[in-house]
């Protein structure tokens, strides 16, 4: 049986096509990194990029991209090593309230529910599975952290209650704060200095809010950096007499803690009248910081043991 010349041009045309295509996704989605025995795609690399300019309310240009594309990258690292343990360890949520809480939050200011949140993820090409997938990792990754060291958590009672009642003694008002904050590594060399001031410049050229895209690492990122309102016995002894002393606009010199670098911003303040504070709320909130601060160490470091071990290879 012949084949006419016109049917092997189309059949040569329709595989030549294909070939190109395949070759084409390919380059579209190819591995950028591999962590251990996991992979970091330049799918999920765009993919990340996109959500955070998105949930941050910034546009989607060059610009934006090359200011966040090493903070995207590295933040894949932490989520494929977090996975991996979360994985290994079978750390599984019974309770999927925070999950639900925090995606209701997340939807509430977009005026929308959960659904409405998909439906708005998939028309500005957000992969909203990947994204729920790293909450779900995240709440998993505390809970390890949690479970692993919660017997390394001692909080002196006599200390609150002391504590507590200094401060009702002391306080007419009530006072909290909208904060917003910059997180940054402490590598405890020179490089800590020069970050330091390339963060300042970009305050100064471009607006907290753009520093906080380009080179923050805490999760409040996603946010603009907004810690939302935090009463004042939340604060340590040391941010809390940095800020009191803060105007509204106003930021922070750099608090250097044990593991990172924080830098402030007063967003607004208000008084509370302490005779409306009901007791045990406020010694829940003073028992709640100090036990988060411990567990924020503990999981810091834990990420940077793994991170040392862990064969990180980025091509």
């Amino acid at each position: 049986m012949k084949i006419s010349k016109e049917l092997l041009k189309i059949i040569f045309f329709i595989v030549f096509i294909n070939i190109k295509s395949n070759a084409f996704a390919i380059t579209k989605n190819k591995i950028i990194a591999r962590v251990d025995n996991q992979i970091v795609t330049s799918y999920e690399l765009k993919n990340k990029i996109k959500t955070i300019l998105f949930l941050a309310n910034q546009n989607f240009n060059q610009k934006n991209v090359d200011l966040i594309k090493q903070k995207a990258l590295q933040q894949l690292i932490e989520y494929k090593l977090k996975k991996d343990q979360v994985t290994k360890f079978q750390v599984e949520l019974s309770d999927k309230s925070q999950i639900n809480k925090h995606l209701k939050s997340i939807s509430s200011k977009y005026q929308t529910d959960i659904d409405g949140m998909k439906n708005i993820f998939q028309s500005n090409g957000l992969d909203f599975e990947i994204y729920l997938d790293e909450i779900q990792t995240e709440f998993s990754w505390q809970k390890f952290i949690f479970e692993r060291y919660k017997g390394k958590i001692f909080l002196d009672e006599k200390e609150i209650e002391i504590e507590l009642n200094n401060f009702l003694l002391t306080k007419k008002d009530l006072q909290e704060y909208k904060i917003a904050e910059i997180e940054l590594p402490l590598k405890n060399n020179s490089e800590d200095k020069d970050t330091i001031q390339e963060v300042k410049n970009e305050i100064s050229k471009a607006g907290f809010k753009s520093a906080v895209i380009k080179y923050s690492i805490s999760t409040s990122s996603s946010e603009g950096g907004d810690l939302g309102w935090i009463n004042a016995k939340s604060l340590s002894e040391e941010i809390l007499s940095m800020i009191s002393k803060m105007k509204i606009g106003d930021i922070s010199q750099p608090i250097i803690q044990t593991n990172k670098i924080i830098i402030l911003k007063l967003l607004d303040q208000k008084k509370i009248d302490t005779s409306n504070v009901n007791q045990n709320e406020l010694r829940g909130k003073i028992i709640k910081n100090k036990q988060n601060q411990l567990l924020n160490l503990y999981s810091n470091n834990h990420l940077s043991k793994l991170k040392n071990s862990a064969l990180i290879e980025i091509k």
